[in-house]
């Protein structure tokens, strides 16, 4: 991660330099792109080239979208050549939207797909409908730095048909609360037994101070939320391993009961909430004050501190990366991405409709593009106080970045100068850490036809088996009843096309 100090005047440099003027915005006709020839700058002159016209789908998370007449989206198309426009599309109806629309056909430049093992979008690939863009990458100065961890958990069959947005490959860990350790003279945990003697002790020995026996200790939820994390920790995989040449699930792994009854004692000992089966976001109450640990991903901390000092002041929050287990120190890895563009041929007829869109996606890769985009504009949408990070409160011009918004065409963040206080950096060092140790999924990469049509109903098996035995519902030989089942109902198929397809690669 850049020095704080050093990346902010860095960027504070680029932010200031000069922008050509800005483009008179024009309507996009259709959804497809090409060359606009009567492109003009706003002196009413030709450019040096003409801009080409190209249209993306994305997401937004906020009600109101990044103002196409604001500074940044005219920053945007300057530094891209780019006549763009930027179809919305709110989150909570993204998916329904997007089937919709490889259906029928009519699909922008580009569209932004955040899970691309869903059989429809698989199938799509496959039948030619998007640019493979693997061979294409290594030509472009920022896409070819791409991560081939990333680019490989996002490929089909093998080939790379998107351009990935980039995440920490290792994100989970430990939060606690820090003030708790502090009232109770403790450290924070390096290994799975400290941490049970923590959790311990922030149920039995009062550590809110208020007298009363009213704490949590591990928070969580009907989703499990730190479940994958503490498997990893105990010496399981991620999701998936290989053993003899054959891919095998998680559950089947020893570590997988070990996990399970790690969690058992939690709940017979009143260590977690014994309501976890039937909550819907177990983080609320840490945030409220009422538990001490939460496993999550860590961007979650900085915003649980500022919830719980809103209950007690004093309230600090630390975080740990990774609890030593049997197997040392280990993380569960995810795909280094969330959702990737893939481009479609239906629009982008031509190798050098491709190469224009692909050079869009390159440039907003340059360092100065990724901070607009992630941060804004110093002087517009934040000020530095003192080295801080000041967000404007002025409506208008956080409208030019649609509230952070335009985060979303983001691709490669490798070089975002990360504002926020210790707790936010102190974040960043554990992602760093838990990228050496990451532990991730051998069979990611890889399509099981069984697993896109059944793998709900099959996850439902063993995650509702799973619950009961930690509530002691069901022992043993009911959960080795709930594998069989998961076997026979499609499991057996799943860990056969796993394996066909991983042999396959090698």
């Amino acid at each position: 991660m850049m020095n704080i100090n050093k990346g902010a005047k860095r960027w504070k440099r680029l932010a200031l330099t000069t922008f050509s003027a800005a483009l008179v915005l024009g309507a996009l006709s259709g959804c497809g792109g090409n060359k606009d020839e009567n492109a003009q700058g706003a002196d009413g002159t030709a450019p040096s080239a003409a801009r080409y016209k190209m249209s993306l789908m994305l997401t937004s998370y906020n009600p109101e979208p990044m103002d196409p007449n604001g500074e940044i989206y005219k920053q945007l198309q300057e530094r891209t050549n780019t006549d763009l426009k930027i179809t919305w599309v709110p989150s909570t109806t993204y998916s329904d939207k997007l089937s919709a629309t490889v259906a029928s056909g009519e699909l922008p430049s580009a569209v932004l797909v955040l899970d691309q093992k869903l059989p429809y979008i698989v199938n799509s690939a496959r039948s030619g409908m998007f640019w493979e863009l693997g061979p294409y990458l290594k030509d472009y100065p920022n896409l070819s730095r791409m991560s081939e961890v990333a680019l490989n958990a996002i490929s089909i069959d093998g080939k790379v048909y998107g351009i990935y947005r980039a995440r920490d490959l290792a994100r989970d860990g430990l939060m606690l609360r820090k003030d708790w350790l502090d009232n109770l003279g403790l450290q924070e945990p390096g290994t799975v037994d400290e941490f049970y003697q923590v959790l311990k002790a922030f149920v039995q020995n009062d550590p809110d101070q208020n007298g009363k026996a009213d704490t949590i200790g591990l928070a969580e939820q009907q989703v499990a939320a730190g479940w994958r994390a503490m498997l990893t920790w105990m010496g399981g995989p991620a999701d998936w391993e290989i053993k003899d040449g054959k891919a095998s699930p998680a559950h089947l792994s020893p570590a997988f009961m070990e996990t399970m009854n790690f969690y058992k004692k939690l709940y017979d000992e009143k260590l977690i909430n014994l309501d976890f089966a039937v909550v819907k976001d177990g983080k609320q109450m840490i945030n409220a004050g009422k538990a001490g640990a939460w496993i999550a991903n860590l961007n979650d901390a900085n915003g649980i501190e500022e919830s719980v000092m809103k209950v007690t002041p004093a309230g600090k929050i630390t975080m740990v990366n990774a609890l030593e287990g049997p197997e040392g120190l280990r993380s569960p890895g995810g795909s280094g991405s969330y959702g990737m563009f893939m481009i479609p041929k239906t629009s982008v007829k031509t190798e050098e409709d491709l190469k224009a869109v692909l050079n869009f996606f390159d440039k907003v890769s340059d360092e100065d593009m990724q901070n607009m985009l992630v941060n804004g504009l110093e002087g517009r949408q934040f000020t530095l106080e003192n080295g801080n990070y000041v967000k404007t409160t002025d409506s208008k011009l956080l409208a030019e970045y649609g509230m952070g918004d335009s985060s979303q065409l983001a691709v490669l963040r490798d070089k975002v100068v990360t504002y926020g206080n210790p707790l936010v950096h102190l974040r960043d060092e554990m992602w760093q850490k838990n990228e050496e140790i990451a532990v991730v999924n051998p069979v990611q990469p890889f399509i099981s036809d069984t697993y896109s049509e059944r793998g709900s109903e099959l996850n439902k098996i063993i995650d509702d088996a799973r619950v009961r035995y930690i509530m002691g519902d069901i022992d043993e030989a009911g959960w080795n009843q709930a594998v069989a089942k998961w076997e026979q109902d499609g499991g057996n198929k799943v860990i056969e096309e796993y394996t066909e397809a991983y042999n396959n690669a090698q």
